[in-house]
């Protein structure tokens, strides 16, 4: 399963629901008692089965992309107060897990927030980063499905991107699919988004996973 590590980290360049940086973000007005609850809320290594491997947790990371003309919402009347990103690593399956927590000043923007931002737009953006990954890593494949979806509920909000390519090697290998899923949902003022990216087959797991985090959002 190693060789298709690289590709799982190329692939993890993808945009969460949280976008990259652009002048209609969110303004960041940052405190330690809410990005303590951010932390509180993200993906933690006991939530998880043997096998993974934390390798980041801390501030997400900054980006410096162009934002995509299909998915670039005005943001910047909402303010996050907290922010905290975990990464996992799972060694026998080459999966990548990316979990985003954020916290917003009140309901009334993280609602608002989540409203703008979870649109089928976000799905052609999603399906355009990756088709770009797979490109800019010689790797020869393609988007071959993608779908977006609402249920089941959890949370207050939800939504769900579920992106598949087909993986066609040169080196012998057999043709293979790269599944990458994406989950957000919102409760209270939170919002947290989960990125899954795996080799053959979807990482299993993953609602419950969501319902772990969304029990200790606020």
């Amino acid at each position: 399963m190693k060789r298709f590590v690289p590709l799982t980290l190329v692939l993890l360049v993808l945009p969460s629901l949280a976008l990259a940086s652009n002048p209609k973000d969110e303004i960041r007005r940052l405190n330690r008692a809410d990005i303590a609850l951010a932390k509180q809320a993200a993906v933690r290594k006991t939530d998880l089965v043997a096998g993974w491997r934390l390798t980041h947790s801390g501030p997400p990371p900054k980006t410096s992309d162009e934002p995509c003309t299909s998915a670039d919402p005005d943001l910047s009347a909402f303010v996050i107060t907290g922010e905290h990103e975990t990464d996992f690593t799972h060694g026998a399956t080459s999966a990548e897990l990316d979990s985003d927590v954020q916290v917003f000043r009140n309901v009334s923007d993280a609602s608002r927030d989540f409203k703008a931002s979870a649109t089928r737009g976000l799905l052609t953006c999603l399906k355009t980063a990756f088709a770009k990954s797979l490109r800019q890593s010689h790797v020869p494949g393609k988007v071959t499905s993608a779908g977006m979806g609402r249920t089941p509920r959890i949370g207050a909000q939800a939504v769900f991107y579920r992106i598949v390519a087909t993986i066609s090697p040169t080196n012998g290998l057999p043709r293979f699919r790269m599944y990458a899923d994406f989950i957000a949902i919102r409760k209270g003022r939170s919002q947290a988004s989960l990125m899954f990216i795996s080799p053959l087959a979807r990482v299993q797991g993953q609602l419950g996973l969501m319902r772990a985090v969304a029990r200790r959002m606020r």
